[in-house]
């Protein structure tokens, strides 16, 4: 077992360390602060992030991108959560998309939307991901074809016609292509074969983009509505074949599972930071909080749960890196990430006190943001339940 860093894995992390410390993390609450949701996409910021090369970095170098291990991946994505965790959030998908797409995708696909995602001139160009829907989250992947998804997607000629509504996607109305679930078989379920997934591009007639959501949190995030309308995609558009939206969901949840896991360990670390500088400098008794046994106690709890957080992330990446399955582990990452973050943004708060409860210190807005993570990429009470179904059938095969 490893658990250093090379030399180069260093250099990536501090990069992206320094980066959020100067260009980041100082106005994240000023964008939190906004009143409208489409206010709160930090664009300049963002562009300063693809410069660096942080979009592409899930790119083969052979189209133009930095093809980073995943335990690289991840490193950064945790940096990135320290100074805002709906920023970290907003570049992920670029990673998972490009991801998919190198695995799935044709060599056509590839060489259009790889190049495009490490080499747009505007360096804005965002993707999103068109599963979610507003009478289903969770069960997406029934095994009931009357249950789940109801977007559709009907061959026509050359063309695949796209009806439905997607909810709560990340980056709707901003991005540029969206990986889209539809059902393009009615009588079966997403094990059977039901679901397929289609790269739509932003500007595709029939495609309208309407609810942009009002959140407690997160709100460097933006999530929305997609309405397809008779969308027409050419078939072309088909990622992997027909029938593979369950295998192309898992490929992307066991990377995302373990990302949400990195983005709830920096929430934590940058509590557990603002914690400990607080209770070091803050007198009461006639001595820093810090040495008093009740709030060096729930320092030493964050530290713990920050640690134990990172390290699942770090095996879940492990894993995807040597091509071993892990979705246990990724699982496992994603409750324990979310739940560290809420557990030491809340216990932040209630070291500083007033301040803690004052948007004069930053707290409060990781208390905010941490919350969402238990409920995004699948709630924490149904990644419980398949953490003991995958246990009990990792058992029986044993």
């Amino acid at each position: 077992m490893e658990f250093g860093f090379s030399q180069e894995e260093l250099q990536l992390k501090g990069m992206v360390s320094k980066f959020v410390e100067k260009e980041l993390a100082p106005f994240a609450a000023e964008y939190d602060k906004k009143e409208n949701p489409k206010d709160c996409i930090p664009w300049e910021i963002i562009e300063k992030a693809m410069a660096l090369g942080i979009g592409s970095a899930a790119v083969p170098k052979e189209f133009g991108g930095n093809e980073l291990s995943n335990l690289e991946i991840l490193t950064m994505i945790e940096e990135l959560a320290k100074g805002d965790s709906g920023f970290a959030y907003t570049l992920l998908s670029n990673i998972t998309g490009a991801q998919l797409i190198t695995k799935f995708g044709t060599d056509e696909q590839k060489k259009q939307w790889l190049t495009k995602i490490a080499n747009d001139q505007t360096k804005r160009f965002l993707m999103g991901f068109a599963l979610s829907e507003p009478q289903t989250g969770s069960d997406n992947m029934s095994p009931n074809p009357n249950a789940g998804m109801l977007t559709t997607a009907e061959l026509n000629g050359d063309k695949y016609i796209i009806n439905g509504t997607k909810s709560f996607i990340t980056n709707a109305g901003i991005a540029g292509l969206y990986l889209v679930w539809a059902r393009t078989d009615k009588t079966k379920g997403a094990p059977q074969g039901g679901l397929s997934v289609f790269l739509v591009p932003a500007d595709t007639p029939g495609l309208k983009v309407g609810k942009i959501e009002d959140k407690m949190g997160n709100r460097l995030s933006q999530q929305g509505e997609l309405i397809f309308e008779n969308c027409a995609v050419p078939a072309s558009n088909l990622l992997g074949k027909e029938g593979m939206g369950l295998p192309i969901c898992l490929a992307m949840i066991e990377n995302r599972f373990a990302a949400v896991g990195a983005i709830g360990t920096g929430i934590a670390q940058a509590a557990f930071n603002i914690s400990y500088k607080y209770a070091k400098e803050r007198v009461q008794g006639g001595a820093p909080i810090v040495n008093h046994q009740a709030i060096s106690h729930k320092l030493a709890n964050m530290l713990i749960a920050i640690e134990s957080s990172r390290l699942l992330y770090q095996k879940a990446a492990w894993h995807l890196d040597n091509m071993i399955p892990g979705m246990l582990v990724s699982s496992m990452s994603k409750v324990t990430g979310s739940e560290a973050a809420i557990m030491a943004s809340n216990e932040a708060i209630q070291i500083l006190g007033c301040y803690g409860y004052s948007r004069e210190y930053p707290v409060e807005k990781l208390l905010r943001d941490s919350k969402a993570l238990s409920i995004c990429e699948s709630a924490n009470e149904i990644q419980r339940n398949n953490i003991m179904m995958m246990f009990q059938m990792m058992e029986q095969k044993s």
